[in-house]
């Protein structure tokens, strides 16, 4: 009986399950710095547009519509390297005083836009779902690009969004949030370990 109510709630949230399954080749496959990852982003984002609008998590619908934009862009960026004879564009790191302006600029346009979806939308949490998205366009932008520092940012971002769907009753995305934020870590050193590696020669060659 018990497994006959698994299979139910897993066929009534069938929708959901697939966006999870998505999102967790997505994850996989970029921290592999696969450029498939791409085509599994954009799936994940296109189921996670109905089911948010749904919820009433309206700008995170929103900011899916960005991913899968981000996401074309993102396959394109990588793509455009084959050219060049190289798998993908090399991991990149941006200075501490770029973060602090993304930063600042990423919280001045969550209050303003936070303030404006209290007032005229239904949102239970307004000015976290602004945050969610806002940073969540800024670490989209980090990561097609192949800057370290974006796995901090979604480390950052997919633990806040575990209270966020557990909120909203969307437990199988609570429990991808839980398994993104662990592999954030992991996606960190891999790409440290190809951005080291990429420096390595450079230095070399400087001191030759």
């Amino acid at each position: 009986m018990a497994l006959q109510e698994v299979f139910s709630f897993l066929w009534k949230n069938w929708l959901e399950v697939a966006g999870v399954i998505c999102g967790v080749l997505y994850l996989v496959l970029i921290i592999k710095e696969n450029i498939w990852c791409w085509i599994f982003g954009i799936l994940s984002s296109l189921i996670t547009v109905f089911i948010y609008f749904e919820t009433k998590l309206y700008l995170e619908a929103v900011l899916n519509v960005y991913y899968i934009l981000a996401g074309l862009y993102g396959w394109y960026y990588w793509n455009r390297n084959k050219l060049q004879n190289t798998e993908s564009p090399p991991v990149v790191e941006y200075g501490i005083k770029a973060h602090l302006v993304n930063i600042l600029l990423c919280t001045i346009i969550t209050i303003g836009v936070g303030h404006l979806m209290d007032m005229y939308t239904d949102s239970p949490r307004p000015y976290i779902d602004t945050a969610m998205t806002v940073f969540g366009v800024s670490a989209t932008v980090l990561e097609a690009r192949k800057v370290l520092s974006a796995w901090i940012y979604w480390f950052v971002l997919n633990g806040c969004s575990i209270w966020l769907q557990v909120d909203r009753h969307l437990y199988f995305y609570a429990a991808l949030s839980v398994f993104f934020t662990g592999m954030c870590i992991k996606g960190y050193i891999e790409w440290r370990k190809s951005y080291i590696a990429v420096r390595l020669p450079d230095q070399g060659n400087r001191l030759s």
